[in-house]
């Protein structure tokens, strides 16, 4: 078998079970439970990798349409999930090439990035994505935790993630690169987690809401203690976040543990008065620029950014992304021209360009290990103009 003969489709309503079956086997769970997940996730986003002549299915993956904040600004991303190969067809380069059909097909639909959670490093990175951020769990023993009650605050159970709720988790997430600007498919799974019943608080503040909090309260392996599990959570003033942590702390009397998923700079964290809080890395997500003039105008730039540079990229996986960009910079956004110049040379491969990107690694890193060829001057723009706190997210998809 060579690579020219397979083809990407989408799965036929006949085929679905079949599927099913392939990606439960792979990952170990039950085709009905498959089943479930991909009705959830909206049959449409469902890929599949075909052999000519015989039609058989040799690999398949879920596109997670969906968004995702880098400076400041929300840039369209095709998320990637449940990503499987026959293992009879493995080590043949199904995965790289099919991952690679699936990036240019999402390019022609207006996609700039791409991201994902990796269960192999080795086989994302020959697809050209690269590790671009981190998420941590960051969890508290709430009886060791004293959080004086907010006043003027009131707090409130809701249904689901209302709109106004969405909207300010909006307005908190663009403040960190790397927070999903999320789609319906991962709003379901912060308020209906596998095997979780969620409950979903508000914090307002003179009618205003402010922040909010969902949460999950689990008996533990024995019955007690008990843990909270906090899906999501989100404040816009330090009176929200307090409260949000004096919530969770009411908790104390069964529980020893409050858990929650974000950064190593986490607001809610850095609030707590007292040592006892733990950061520990849970993944890594990788990043994969697809369109390397859209993704660059997409994203946010410091506003007192100016000047610019020459990008020379060497994108093995898709060359056709290969060559030239003269990038400029004004009032926070990027102007790209392909086969411009504009100021010092920085060279690069599409590895290298994602973990720039995002911010995860400094330029001059990059160009440590060899990943980026600039002078020191041109490293210190690139650093003050694309890095800064760890991209993180909250979510797993």
């Amino acid at each position: 078998m060579t690579p020219a003969t397979l083809r990407l489709a989408v799965p036929p309503t006949s085929r679905h079970a079949e599927l099913c079956e392939l990606v439960g086997h792979v990952y170990g769970i039950a085709p009905e439970r498959v089943g479930e997940w991909f009705a959830k996730a909206g049959h449409e986003h469902l890929r599949v990798m075909l052999r000519d002549g015989d039609d058989a299915m040799v690999g398949s993956l879920l596109e997670v349409p969906m968004a995702q904040y880098f400076g400041g600004r929300s840039v369209p991303t095709m998320g990637v999930a449940g990503v499987a190969v026959a293992p009879i067809e493995r080590g043949r380069g199904v995965g790289a090439r099919m991952m690679v059909e699936m990036l240019r097909s999402a390019r022609d639909r207006g996609f700039p990035l791409s991201t994902l959670y990796p269960a192999t490093v080795t086989l994302y990175r020959r697809a050209g994505y690269e590790r671009a951020g981190a998420r941590f769990a960051i969890k508290v023993d709430p009886r060791h935790v004293e959080v004086l009650r907010e006043p003027g605050v009131v707090l409130a159970e809701v249904t689901g993630a209302p709109e106004e709720l969405r909207s300010l988790y909006a307005r908190a997430a663009r403040r960190t690169n790397g927070f999903l600007d999320r789609g319906p498919y991962c709003w379901d799974r912060v308020v209906h987690p596998r095997n979780l019943t969620t409950k979903t608080f508000t914090i307002t503040h003179e009618g205003r809401l402010e922040g909010y909090v969902v949460l999950a309260h689990v008996m533990g392996a024995y019955g007690f203690p008990t843990r909270v599990d906090v899906r999501d959570l989100a404040a816009i003033t330090p009176r929200a976040t307090r409260a949000i942590l004096r919530l969770l702390v009411e908790y104390r009397s069964l529980a020893d543990e409050v858990k929650w998923e974000g950064g190593v700079n986490d607001v809610f964290a850095n609030l707590l008065p007292e040592r006892h809080v733990t950061i520990s890395l849970i993944d890594y997500f990788m990043v994969r620029v697809i369109d390397v003039a859209a993704a660059l105008a997409a994203r946010g730039f410091p506003p007192n950014a100016t000047g610019g540079f020459t990008l020379e990229l060497d994108d093995r996986s898709m060359p056709e992304n290969s060559g030239r960009y003269g990038v400029a910079l004004a009032e926070g956004r990027a102007t790209v021209t392909r086969g411009g110049t504009n100021g010092a040379r920085v060279a690069t491969d599409e590895r290298g360009l994602a973990a720039l990107y995002s911010g995860f690694t400094p330029a001059h890193v990059l160009a440590d290990a060899g990943w980026l060829e600039a002078d020191e001057a041109t490293c210190a723009l690139l650093d003050a103009w694309l890095a800064g706190p760890t991209p993180t997210m909250r979510d797993a998809f």
